[in-house]
């Protein structure tokens, strides 16, 4: 054998012993090869994979596996170019990762694509109303309503940016007719409450237990606002308080005497208690409206107090919707 041959062959054996194998001996390129090709087997045998993809997408993102939601939403994309729901899908991943140019222009090619889609019209409300950009947000959601005039979730939304951007008299007949006359007062209340104007939202949740005495959530936070106040005039009262030397002019009140235009409602909600009134919320949603939430946890309460608006369109615990557990294995299974 010449020395030119003899150097070919273990140039060659050198390449193939360089490969990584499994342990059954397969190089690892082979290996994967196979899983691929199974993957693809399996995703044949679905029944319409793309709309099982699209669920099993929408249930990944409620569960916060947004890597696997992505994946799911990109797949769909592939066997369906101009799928809304998926366009709409890969604007909120964006969105929830901070990368908000990219995810305007996702809702924007949306839009493009289905002008005329209120579900793509709540969306891109909905993100505007994330970044506080009231004026474009409201008029988004104005044009999604008359779209679809009976759509309440729509109204909901556009009841909230309304009422956030300050114009609470407009607001007021939104909120009333899509969550109720209690509701309406309740989430003005909570609005007022996170701007400050502790004594307008007093006045809203005092309405709100009048209207409906069994809304525990305004019962909370009637009784959360009469405690602020009152730690603030005690604080007050202590800063001022006067020196030894001084006396008070005479006729003055005692400083003892408490003034009150109302009883204080003490009662407190446990979060046993928020998580059963969420769930018979839940429970009363068609299938349509649980698809169509708020951006996942942003009504979320937290282990002390309910949620910041009271959306009865929220989403409650996620499943995959119209699966079987044969459907979700083999999907889990496309990797």
């Amino acid at each position: 054998m010449s020395m030119t041959r003899f150097t070919t062959v273990i140039l060659m054996l050198g390449m193939l012993s360089g490969c990584a194998t499994s342990s059954r001996g397969w190089p690892s390129f082979a290996k994967r090869d196979v899983d691929a090709r199974q993957a693809r087997a399996n995703r044949k045998k679905l029944k319409e994979p793309s709309k099982l993809d699209l669920a099993y997408a929408k249930w990944q993102e409620q569960l916060g596996n947004m890597t696997e939601a992505r994946e799911r939403y990109q797949r769909v994309l592939h066997d369906e170019p101009q799928s809304i729901e998926a366009l709409l899908g890969l604007a909120r991943m964006d969105q929830l990762a901070g990368r908000m140019p990219e995810a305007e222009q996702g809702f924007r090619k949306a839009l493009k694509n289905s002008p005329n889609n209120p579900l793509v019209q709540d969306a891109l409300g909905q993100f505007y109303a994330a970044q506080e950009k009231w004026p474009q947000a409201i008029d988004i959601l104005k044009q999604g309503l008359q779209t679809a005039p009976n759509d309440d979730i729509i109204r909901f939304h556009l009841a909230v940016a309304t009422a956030r951007s300050g114009d609470l008299v407009t607001a007021k007949p939104l909120f009333v007719n899509s969550v109720g006359e209690a509701e309406a007062e309740y989430n003005l209340g909570l609005i007022l409450h996170d701007q400050g104007k502790l004594d307008l939202a007093e006045q809203h949740f005092v309405q709100a237990v009048v209207k409906k005495p069994t809304l525990e959530q305004a019962q909370y936070w009637l009784s959360e606002i009469r405690i602020e106040k009152e730690t603030k005039n005690v604080l007050a009262g202590t800063n001022s308080r006067p020196r030894p030397d001084m006396q008070a002019p005479s006729g003055a009140l005692p400083s003892t005497t408490n003034l009150q235009t109302a009883p204080v409602v003490e009662h407190r909600l446990s979060p046993n208690d928020m998580l059963g009134i969420q769930q018979t919320a839940a429970q009363q949603l068609s299938p349509n409206a649980a698809t169509r939430a708020n951006i996942a946890a942003a009504n979320t309460p937290t282990a002390s107090r309910p949620a910041s608006v009271f959306n009865p369109f929220a989403t409650g615990n996620p499943t995959p919707g119209g699966l079987t557990p044969q459907q979700l294995e083999q999907l889990s299974n496309q990797r």
